[in-house]
């Protein structure tokens, strides 16, 4: 299997200083010339041998087999929008989004990736042509397609018009000179979402992990919208205090952080951020969560 490249993590507040002069980034956080969006959905390794393709997770479980006729075997790198929420809304759920091509024919990973991305349309191409296509002449590969990168300069738009505005997960920040293997070639730029909850009760930890018989995560619910939202991410002395104490903050309010919104009232990924003193569980409502995150919106971009 291909290893996921390590990407250097960064936040919002690491760039947004630079507002529009976003490419002044680079000379704090790297040399980043280009940039993709990053969506809801898994990193996939779609792989074309023999007559066959595999979309492999990040952890090598086939997610989806096929026939498939190609020329030469290829490996294709990209996101894999199979049961995201955010997906499905969009109208892209099971679309595979290629944002790297390493192997077409040859082995692209000495190649810079200004190159592999060449090597992207040229398999997608390939694929296309060879296969069947339906009734209104549409390729039964249309779900394959290719990510489009954009210039660093655009980076502060892209934030405002997709991550702010459509619920993208955040953007991806990559140096086009760059060798697969190159260390901190590739960063993400993620939105951070702020919510408040109140406490429910604690989730207890998993058995077979150090954390055995200590609480494992807070869960949280909204006053006017029930859910069971658990938030992990705490500390050892969280863990000993909320294990030790749980009466004492059932009730309480408390903020998670996350990356982007559910209509179910959760944010993704959650984590436990603090308790506050300074809001009561009556604030706690549904209305925090975007318009068009809710279940009754109607289609539009979300407030910012």
């Amino acid at each position: 299997m291909i290893d996921r490249p390590k990407f250097r993590e960064m936040t919002y507040e690491d760039v947004r200083y630079y507002d529009k002069n976003w490419p002044t980034c680079v000379e704090k956080h790297g040399y980043y010339d280009s940039v993709e969006m990053k969506m809801d959905g898994i990193w996939g390794c779609m792989v074309i041998t023999d007559g066959k393709y595999v979309i492999y997770s990040r952890t090598g479980k086939a997610k989806v087999v096929g026939d498939i006729k190609h020329t030469v075997d290829m490996i294709l790198l990209g996101e894999y929008m199979k049961g995201s929420h955010w997906g499905h809304k969009m109208g892209i759920d099971g679309n595979f989004y290629a944002f790297d091509c390493l192997q077409f024919k040859k082995d692209l990973k000495p190649y810079q990736l200004i190159t592999r991305r060449k090597y992207i349309q040229k398999a997608i191409r390939d694929i296309k042509a060879q296969n069947d296509r339906d009734s209104e002449g549409v390729s039964v590969f249309k779900w394959l397609r290719k990510l489009t990168a954009y210039p660093l300069n655009d980076a502060w738009s892209l934030w405002y018009q997709n991550v702010k505005r459509k619920g993208y997960e955040g953007l991806v920040l990559k140096n086009s000179k760059s060798k697969y293997d190159d260390v901190g070639a590739w960063a993400r730029v993620k939105n951070t979402t702020e919510i408040d909850y109140m406490c429910i009760g604690f989730e207890p930890a998993d058995p077979e992990s150090r954390y055995a018989g200590q609480v494992g995560a807070v869960r949280g619910s909204l006053i006017d919208y029930p859910c069971d939202v658990q938030c992990g991410g705490l500390t050892d002395k969280e863990r000993l205090e909320f294990t030790t104490n749980p009466d004492k903050y059932i009730g309480k309010v408390f903020k998670a952080t996350g990356h982007g919104w559910y209509p179910s009232g959760s944010v993704r990924h959650p984590k436990f951020s603090n308790f506050r003193d300074d809001k009561s569980m009556m604030e706690c409502t549904y209305d925090q969560i975007p318009i068009s995150h809710r279940h009754d919106s109607p289609d539009g971009v979300h407030e910012s």
